[in-house]
């Protein structure tokens, strides 16, 4: 949300830091971040010096975001520009367009461009702020700026703290240095009040820092958490056979943000999360999108596609494989758990989990119209095609992925190896695979000829083959489709309806935000009794509905209508051949083990 900031606090942190400056080394960037004490804006330095007698250097800010493939619109919380010399010497600046700058540099020997940036503060009123800094939304480049070394320091107010995944800077105490601007972005910030925990895996150290809403002591237990957080860490280990990092950093930020989401980075992830589903222990979601996160260090920041890297930050960047570096990921997200003995003992829950995103990709409007690819392609066209989830397209592919590989090699071979070997020959930070380098690399690993496979399902429009899969994987199917009573609005977790301002519900009274008391004369109190009546009313019949409104309780009669449900189930089939059964064990357990 933009805050609204009074002039004159704008004019106090955009006021230039001083100029006298330590030795400038020509090839870096080297910034100065002060957050104001509020927690509402980031008051920004960036000192570089132009290339020698350059007459002008042009500034831009992200059109987006690595690892969310959307345009992006930071430039409206960025307000106060402004560029001077070595001499204090003020520079005019041209806005190019709402995210471009053309700062006069003629006779410049070194140039300070200082900013102000809005945030957000996910702190509780009263408290220190929290402030989560998504890096490419704040810092500054140049194109000639992109390959240097950028040194970062923090002037904090009293009682803050900073958090990421950021290296020291050998040179400057309380300073961290990357590489380049893709490092610098790469990696989101942390700063105010922090918790902070660690714990070690495989030889290396990860932190825990926890931020925002934080749930107390009894509400969520760190032990347990850092317990599960090792875990998790183990199985995907595992998968793998290598950290390739120094330290891992894991940020989670409770707010009150709807649900969750997570960003990937090389030696870090960010989580936001719903403080009050993490009070209530509802926990699942929390673990789910911590596997996701942690399986892309490898899975998107090293195994992945040229156009991922060096990034160009000007114009939205494509690729045909998203299918493959999120919905695989989500596929390896459900097997981590799994492994890590986070959702039971054996893999019902994992082949239930697999059936029901298959489910919910059956029920998306661009099922069979979009492929995997296209849909990867098109990510940037909002609204131009029905839609079609590439996370749920590239997880259903990777299970069957998995199961054909173990079928075409006697379980000898799996998706483990195929990801172990692009992690070794893709060999980050060289340039990423090519287009067609994971067929190839099905085919090195376990030398199934898939081209076939990837023409059907991948680039083209053929439904997943399930039916041969499952049984020679060990595994029992439904697949068959059966009508359903259906009503035509949705509840969420207060009773409140969500109707619309139109269509057959709206006609017959109901309002959006009526609370549902009863139906068909069963009192519902929450989403389980909405399901369970359902599933009793008759279709083409109507239903009595009391519905609370502004204190006032109506009755009314709704039509019941009939829609088609997808029914799909996969489960391990006890009475398969111990060749198949050793298939579907060997997912949930890790064999055969990595080679």
């Amino acid at each position: 949300m933009k805050r609204f900031i009074l002039l004159a606090a704008v004019l106090a942190v955009c006021a230039p830091f001083a100029t006298a400056q330590s030795r400038f080394d020509l090839h870096e960037v080297r910034w100065t971040l002060r957050p104001d004490p509020s927690g509402e804006s980031i008051a920004m330095s960036m000192r570089l010096a132009p290339l020698h007698e350059r007459e002008r250097l042009v500034l831009r800010l992200p059109l987006w975001r690595p690892g969310s493939y959307r345009y992006a619109s930071y430039e409206r919380r960025l307000s106060g520009l402004r560029a001077v010399d070595q001499d204090g010497v003020e520079r005019a600046i041209l806005s190019l367009d709402p995210r471009t700058w053309e700062v006069d540099t003629r006779g410049a020997a070194a140039l300070t461009v200082t900013y102000a940036c809005d945030s957000d503060n996910e702190a509780e009123s009263g408290a220190t702020p929290a402030v989560h800094l998504h890096a490419p939304s704040v810092f500054l480049y140049a194109d000639d700026t992109l390959p240097l070394s950028q040194s970062l320091r923090f002037e904090l107010p009293p009682g803050w703290d900073v958090a990421s995944g950021h290296r020291p800077d050998p040179l400057e105490p309380g300073a961290v240095r990357a590489p380049d601007y893709d490092v610098l972005v790469d990696c989101p910030i942390l700063l105010g009040e922090l918790e902070r925990s660690t714990f070690t895996s495989h030889g290396k150290p990860f932190e825990v820092v926890l931020a925002g809403k934080r749930p107390g002591a009894d509400q969520f237990s760190r032990e347990e958490w850092l317990r599960k957080l090792s875990a998790i860490v183990d199985a995907a280990y595992d998968v793998v056979g290598d950290f390739p990092f120094e330290r891992y950093v894991f940020l989670f930020v409770f707010s009150d943000i709807g649900g969750g989401y997570g960003l990937e980075h090389l030696n870090s992830t960010t989580i936001e999360f719903n403080h009050q589903a993490v009070r209530s222990g509802q926990l699942e979601g929390l673990e789910s999108v911590t596997a996701h996160e942690f399986f892309h260090l490898w899975n998107v920041k090293r195994i992945r596609p040229q156009p991922l890297g060096p990034f160009d930050y000007s114009s939205d960047v494509r690729t045909k494989d998203l299918w493959w570096l999120e919905g695989v990921t989500s596929y390896y997200a459900d097997v981590i758990l799994q492994r890590a003995g986070l959702r039971g003992p054996d893999g019902d829950w994992f082949y239930a989990a697999q059936a029901g995103n298959f489910r919910n990709l059956r029920q998306e409007p661009g099922y069979l119209q979009l492929s995997p690819e296209r849909a990867s392609w098109t990510v940037w066209e909002e609204d131009a095609h029905p839609y079609i989830s590439y996370y749920d397209q590239g997880q259903a592919l990777g299970l069957a992925l998995d199961l054909q590989i173990r079928i075409h090699t006697q379980n000898r071979r799996s998706l483990d190896d195929v990801v172990r070997f692009l992690h070794r020959w893709v060999r980050y930070p060289e340039p990423g695979y090519r287009e067609g380098d994971l067929e190839r690399a099905i085919h090195a690993v376990t030398g199934w000829d898939c081209a076939a496979f990837f023409d059907r399902h991948v680039s083209g429009l053929l439904d997943l083959p399930w039916g041969e899969i499952a049984p020679a994987a060990g595994l029992s199917l439904v697949d068959r489709t059966a009508g359903e009573p259906y009503l035509g609005f949705g509840m969420d977790d207060e009773q409140r309806l969500r109707v619309g301002s139109e269509g057959v519900m709206f006609d017959a009274g109901l309002r959006d935000g009526d609370r549902l008391r009863r139906l068909a004369g069963v009192d519902i109190e929450d989403r389980a009794d909405l399901r369970r009546v359902l599933g009793t009313l008759t279709p083409s019949a109507g239903a009595d509905v009391v519905v609370e409104r502004d204190g006032a309780v109506l009755e009314l009669s709704v039509p019941v209508r009939e829609r088609t449900q997808h029914l799909f189930q996969l489960s391990a089939d006890p009475a398969a051949p111990p060749e198949c059964r050793a298939i579907a064990e060997g997912v949930v357990r890790g064999i055969p083990a990595g080679v």
